[in-house]
């Protein structure tokens, strides 16, 4: 805690140096006093805390499907026979294509919409999720699987009563990798082409020249992710209370 006190002060430090010096223009990096004025303001306006709201909203529907998508099909492919390869083969394929690539054609078929948003999203989250619950789900002791079958299992149920339990703790690991590249990617769909969000809104304030405001609210928009990466590692802890969650 003291240790992370003492980086943020060093920050704080070296950006009023920046601003004492003049190394950059002051329209193009204002200091940290003016930008941390401009905190409240920005809490306090409503076309921020709705253009928040919204980008939070299309976070959780995509870790959402992104989640039910990967779980689904990674324990499809690691159950079913002749599925793994070509599982591996096209997670290999699709997910070297970056997803801010996918942005144009996304808007071709959705629009501007909520749906271009997380459609870029859940492709770009998906893969992390898939892959650790194929591993987590490869490493499931095999007399646990046996066990299941002595007493009649039926597939779903040794799935979701036995495999799916054990591979929780690499499950959770995918999704909190995913929930921070999440919010990236959806601020980056609202960066380069929406018509709602948090993006759009510091978009604004961009074009304006309002560099104040624009370092304000990214510095807001990473205390919340900050808020929900902290989030989800207290779940794991209350879910998964097995696992020790660095």
């Amino acid at each position: 805690m003291t240790l992370g006190l003492l980086g943020v002060l060093t920050v704080l430090l070296a950006w009023q140096l920046i601003r004492v010096v003049n190394l950059i223009p002051e329209n193009s990096l204002s200091g940290p006093v003016p930008v941390l004025g401009r905190v409240p303001q920005l809490i306090a306006a409503a076309e921020f805390r709705n253009g928040l709201l919204d980008t939070m909203q299309t976070w959780a529907i995509a870790l959402g499907l992104a989640t039910l998508t990967g779980v689904v099909i990674g324990t499809l492919s690691s159950t079913i026979p002749g599925l793994a390869a070509p599982t591996a083969v096209t997670v290999d394929a699709f997910r070297a294509i970056p997803s801010t690539a996918l942005i144009p054609i996304a808007i071709l078929l959705w629009g501007l919409g909520t749906e271009m948003k997380v459609a870029v999203a859940v492709y770009a989250i998906v893969w992390p999720i898939l892959i650790n619950t194929i591993y987590g789900l490869s490493s499931v002791e095999p007399m646990r699987v046996d066990a299941a079958r002595s007493m009649r299992f039926s597939w779903l149920r040794t799935q979701l009563a036995v495999s799916l339990p054990s591979a929780l703790p690499s499950i959770f690991t995918g999704i909190r990798i995913a929930s921070g590249s999440a919010l990236v990617v959806v601020i980056s769909t609202e960066l380069l082409g929406a018509l709602s969000g948090v993006g759009t809104v510091l978009v604004s304030y961009q074009r304006a020249g309002r560099s104040d405001y624009v370092i304000a609210g990214t510095l807001i928009v990473g205390v919340v992710s900050v808020i929900v990466y902290g989030a989800i590692t207290w779940l794991e802890h209350r879910i998964v209370k097995w696992k020790s969650v660095d």
